[in-house]
């Protein structure tokens, strides 16, 4: 696992829910930045065993990213913050990016409402 593997779920998960790709800034081996209009998401793995995913806003995409993450990981209360990022272990991010990349992206979209 490696940031660019992971920016490629958080750009599925976010063509899912809002319909719109996320382009390519920058990627270097241990942080990619994503680009959508205005906004800046930021994946980084600066610490080997952690990855923090920095959004444009402390309110609104990061609440659905986060919602969904906890229920993947079946731990929503555990991930509940009033920052404008999301960290990570990686055996979550593992396991998140083994259940994004093989779901459908209309299976990914319905997920959006709970």
């Amino acid at each position: 696992m490696n940031p660019r593997m992971f920016s490629e779920v958080i750009n599925k998960i976010h063509e899912a829910f809002y319909g719109e790709k996320l382009t390519f800034k920058s990627i270097e081996d241990t942080e990619v930045i994503l680009l959508n209009k205005d906004e800046i998401f930021t994946i980084e793995n600066h610490i080997k065993t952690r990855y923090r995913v920095i959004f444009p806003d402390y309110v609104g995409k990061i609440s659905a990213f986060r919602n969904l993450f906890g229920r993947i990981m079946n731990n929503g209360d555990n991930i509940c913050d009033t920052s404008d990022f999301i960290d990570l272990p990686k055996s979550h991010v593992v396991s998140i990016y083994n259940y994004i990349y093989q779901e459908d992206i209309n299976d990914i979209k319905k997920l959006k409402a709970f």
